[in-house]
């Protein structure tokens, strides 16, 4: 191969490193060998109307490599993406072989490169390959062969200022001025707009080219002063340009990166530079500090270039709320603003920086836009309009003035190619709201002239059943508890009679507890109606008005019981109308509901164990036979027996078991409020009650020294699964990740070592609880109220894990079933328990038709309504168009502190393993989890989850440091970080690096 050698690297020619005595002169042809050349790399072009932007990006092509091998596409490859060419190909062709830095052309007969590529390599075996691409492909053709022979994939610099888009719509402009106008014309009559908007990205390029580009157009935002400048400017003239900065810029500056890897269509390298705040323009040597440290940290990322650009602007002052929006949400596509702002601390970088961050996501179409979020809105409008069919990831501020300042503007890369149907979503909201109108109707038999729904005030389905679980988890719940079990215990217990209430009611995927129903439930049977409907008023208004409160309803906003905080609470119930008789009425009521409950639970207690542990003559028919002989409406029937008997004596037993369990821990508390026990003595109490999760951790134990047999610990708990209700879920026997425990031998497991526990109140204070229950009229003693906690409490935990056996028994005979008919445990999640019932009778084929259309429409509205973006509360239409998630306060339980290590497990089965000694992350606490605290976790945190909730009572029994009930906005914090804190004494959860 022949080359021309020039000395020197000038207007981008081949610079040889020529021998003295060699006798070659500049401008000689010379003999290149295979064998010299070291990287190669290779650019496909299209080069119709051919400008500085081609030159550009053909000659950084060449900057990288000691050999350029242009691929010139043909018409038909061209066609393969968008519009043919104006130019034809030997035209273009011609045109590249006029560069003379250009090494070798050859013709590219697919939009793939492969085939070229495979032919380069085997010419130049030694050779490294660069392929060199624009910013406009999201999955570059050709990657995949690149990588197999660990060739590199780089990204060429996007010339802002011209574009093939841009020509042809300066023409159009101006097509008065050209004399062949009508020629041309129908050519640009045929432009696809989707294929040149998205294809030359008329806008988008670096930082800071993007800036400069919008600044000009801007009419709703500004943009601070710029100036930029290129690595290579700063080699060659950096006292030029600090001079510049001096000059141009007063007070404080601001010194942020502009990459050409960096917010690109294919990714966007949020953060991955440095960027500095507050630089003194006057200082000559912070200014020069601030660039090299943006410069140093290209180097350090691998993402040297002489095409890097450094971005100078003013620093913004007297900032009001600053942030990072994306014009749709990142998981689906769906037409949302999401807001993460701060408007707390005055800072311009503390939501990128994560050390802030508010979150409200506004439905594109909604017309009542929250006012401080108005004229950010029509900023972004603005924006998008100029940078049509592109999401957006922008970075704005807000200062005193109310103007809006953009500090970034890039592609949400990881949403250019997704699909959208903003019709849909539209059309789905307008179908939720009159859902939550119809819903509002008051029926004639409950009280409280509004309704609102939640999703966790009442039996917790965000924590039991997930946020958004299949239609079969959701409608097991439903078919064994949330239909009428719940209702119909409270009744039996001396609250209203509710029926036929509803629990639980579904919008889109996400299940939410109507809450009317459930406050109503919770009113004791014996009042008069119109205090009946003035408490329902003011428990709904009271949520509303405090979300946040919702995972603690029985805390902080009904009274389901009476305590020890009754006199000071109602306070509050006189400054909203109650009037003296009315709270004495109240009062009288919950104190004779109380006291019935505590003082008889004994055999109450009793009754409801021999109904629950009655479920298991049927269980054992049922195991006793083959199944594996029986036809798939056998199994169904089976199935069918096991949870209706799960509902006549197991749920509704449970929700007893609950409720007493709930109303002692409501009085452990208010003697905690009124100082009669400490909170560390509270602890003591919980932590010395031994559960079903006790007795797993000493099984556990017990099977990691040999002391029983595997089949001996799963024969005792078989049928527990992460995930009660969802057949998609192995369980224990078919599991054996969840049943290996900790090999530590050094470490004595927490769960064993019971004897720090046991400590018992001590007389004085057992004394002081008597004086307390004598004043306040209960016939009954400190004794006895602490048995009955205790009683209580293992009681509820126990009866859980009786009658889920049924469940999980019955899941398994349904999974068997489908089976028998060809279908998954995936698909059969789809389907509802009722239609599985329903057509059960139906013969076989029949039955697999009507199964597969309901699985395949099921799917279809599930991904439909994963497009949705719901709150956690409801309390107007709007609800479901402006989301805003308030600020949970976690439920802690103990007084301890712990750091450590964040593991979680929903993340893959790897994590698993690495639980002991750390603290775990789950985002519902469902008690199919139990399995966590064989393996000596450090604390734990949930997204979901209540004070009284399962994973509340277990982490208190073991004396592990919990934050349940975390919240969507604190929770997604810690996933992003390696380490926590979790102070449960003064209520804190710190993320850490």
């Amino acid at each position: 191969m022949k080359r021309t050698v020039w000395k020197n690297k000038s207007n981008g020619q081949l610079c040889l490193t020529i021998p003295r005595n060699s006798g070659i002169k500049d401008g000689d042809i010379v003999d290149l060998k295979k064998s010299q050349i070291k990287r190669i790399s290779y650019i496909g072009v299209v080069a119709d109307l051919f400008h500085y932007g081609h030159l550009n990006s053909i000659k950084f092509a060449k900057s990288v490599s000691d050999h350029l091998i242009c691929g010139v596409f043909t018409d038909e490859a061209v066609e393969e993406y968008r519009i043919k060419p104006i130019s034809n190909t030997k035209e273009r062709k011609k045109i590249i072989e006029s560069l003379n830095f250009v090494d070798k052309i050859i013709i590219q007969e697919k939009r793939d490169p492969t085939d070229n590529l495979k032919r380069i390599h085997q010419d130049y075996p030694d050779a490294e390959i660069i392929l060199v691409h624009g910013d406009n492909w999201q999955n570059v053709p050709g990657s995949k062969y690149i990588k197999e022979i660990n060739g590199k994939i780089v990204t060429h610099p996007y010339y802002s200022k011209l574009s093939t888009f841009k020509i042809i719509n300066h023409i159009i402009e101006n097509k008065d001025r050209y004399k062949d106008i009508t020629k041309f014309s129908s050519l640009i009559e045929k432009k696809d707009k989707e294929t040149l908007d998205l294809s030359d990205k008329t806008i988008i390029s670096t930082k800071a080219d993007t800036l400069k580009t919008l600044k000009p157009l801007l009419k709703k935002s500004k943009i601070e002063n710029i100036f930029s400048f290129t690595t290579t400017d700063w080699k060659n003239e950096n006292k030029k340009i600090i001079k510049k900065i001096r000059n141009d810029f007063k007070d404080k500056i601001v010194t942020r990166s502009s990459a050409i890897n960096e917010d690109t269509l294919d990714s966007s390298m949020a953060g991955c530079f440095e960027s500095c705040l507050n630089i003194d323009s006057n200082n000559e040597e912070e200014i020069k500090k601030s660039i090299e440290k943006v410069l140093n940290s290209y180097k350090e990322k691998n993402s040297e270039s002489s095409f890097n650009q450094v971005l100078i602007q003013n620093q913004t002052k007297n900032v009001k709320m600053s942030g990072v929006i994306f014009t749709r949400s990142i998981e689906t596509n769906s037409p949302y603003y999401i807001v993460n702002y701060d408007d707390q601390t005055g800072s311009t970088d503390s939501v990128t920086a994560g050390r802030e961050n508010k979150n409200i996501k506004i439905f594109k179409f909604s017309k009542e836009i929250p006012l401080k979020f108005n004229k950010l809105i029509e900023s972004i409008k603005e924006i998008e309009s100029l940078i049509p069919e592109i999401p957006l990831d922008i970075e704005f501020a807000i200062n005193d003035k109310e103007e809006v300042i953009i500090f970034q503007v890039r592609p949400l890369s990881v949403n250019i190619n997704k699909k959208n149907n903003d019709k849909l979503v539209l059309r789905k909201i307008d179908e939720l709201k009159e859902k939550f109108i119809k819903l509002n109707e008051k029926p004639y038999h409950l009280e409280g002239d509004i309704n609102i729904f939640a999703d966790m005030p009442d039996w917790n389905p965000a924590e039991i059943i997930g946020n958004k679980p299949n239609y079969l988890d959701y409608s097991l719940y439903d078919y064994i508890i949330t239909g009428n079990s719940w209702h119909k215990a409270r009744t039996t217990q001396g609250y209203s009679n509710v029926s036929p209430a509803k629990l639980v009611e579904v919008f889109g995927n996400k299940p939410f507890i109507n809450v009317r129903n459930t406050f109503n439930s919770f009113i004791p049977a014996s009042l008069s109606q119109n205090l009946r409907k003035k408490l329902v008023d003011f428990y709904i208004k009271k949520l509303s008005e405090n979300p946040h409160l919702q995972d603690k309803v029985e805390f902080e906003i009904l009274f389901t019981c009476y305590d020890f905080n009754f006199d000071e609470r109602v306070k509050e119930l006189l400054k909203n109308g109650f009037d003296k008789e009315e709270i004495t009425e109240f009062k009288n009521s919950l104190i004779k509901l109380t006291k019935r409950l505590i003082v008889d639970y004994k055999e109450k207690i009793d009754e409801d164990f021999r109904s629950i542990f009655s479920l298991e003559k049927n269980r054992i028919d049922i195991n006793e036979i083959n199944v594996l002989e029986l036809a798939g409406e056998e199994l169904i029937e089976k199935a069918k027996i096991l949870l209706d008997d799960c509902k006549k004596k197991g749920t509704i037993q449970f929700s007893r078991l609950a409720r007493l369990g709930f109303i002692a821990k409501i009085i452990l508390k208010s003697l905690v409020k009124n100082k009669i026990i400490t909170q560390d003595e509270f602890d003591q109490i919980y932590s010395s009650i031994n559960t079903v999760a006790t007795e797993i951790s000493e099984d556990s134990e017990k099977l990691n020294n040999n002391l029983i047999t595997k089949d001996q610990f799963i024969k005792k708990y078989y049928h527990l699964r992460p995930g009660t209700y969802d057949i998609t879920s192995l369980r224990y026997d078919s599991n054996d990740d969840l049943i290996k425990v900790s090999i530590n031998e050094e470490k004595i497991s927490r769960c064993t070592n019971l004897e720090p526990r046991r400590k018992k109140l001590s007389q004085e204070k057992i004394n002081l609880i008597n004086e307390t229950f004598k004043k306040e009229g209960f016939n009954f003693t400190a004794r006895h109220f602490l048995n009955f906690v205790r009683s209580s409490t293992e009681a509820r935990e126990s009866s859980k894990f009786e009658f889920t056996k049924n469940l999980s028994d019955a899941l398994e005979l349904i999974a068997l079933s489908g089976e028998l008919m060809g279908f998954t445990r995936k698909e059969l999640a789809q389907l509802d328990i009722n239609d599985i019932f329903k057509t059960n009778s139906l013969n076989r084929d029949k039955k697999i038709e009507i199964w597969k259309d309901l699985i395949k429409t099921r799917t279809r509205v599930n991904l439909e309504n994963d497009q949705l973006i719901l709150p956690s509360i409801i309390t107007s239409k709007k609800d479901f168009e402006i989301v805003e998630h308030y600020q949970a306060k976690p439920n802690f339980i103990t007084q301890k502190i712990i750091e450590s290590k964040v593991i979680d497990i929903s993340k893959n089965k790897k994590e698993i393993e690495g639980i002991e000694g750390n603290i775990v992350l789950i985002e519902n606490g469902d008690p199919g989890y139990d399995w966590i605290f064989t393996r000596n976790p450090a604390g734990l945190i949930t997204m979901y989850g209540g004070v009284a909730s399962h994973m509340s009572i277990r982490c208190a029994e073991f004396g592990i440091p919990a934050a349940i009930g975390c919240g969507e906005e604190i929770y997604n914090k810690i996933k992003k970080v390696n380490n926590v804190r979790i102070d449960c004494k003064e209520n804190k959860i710190i993320p850490l690096e």
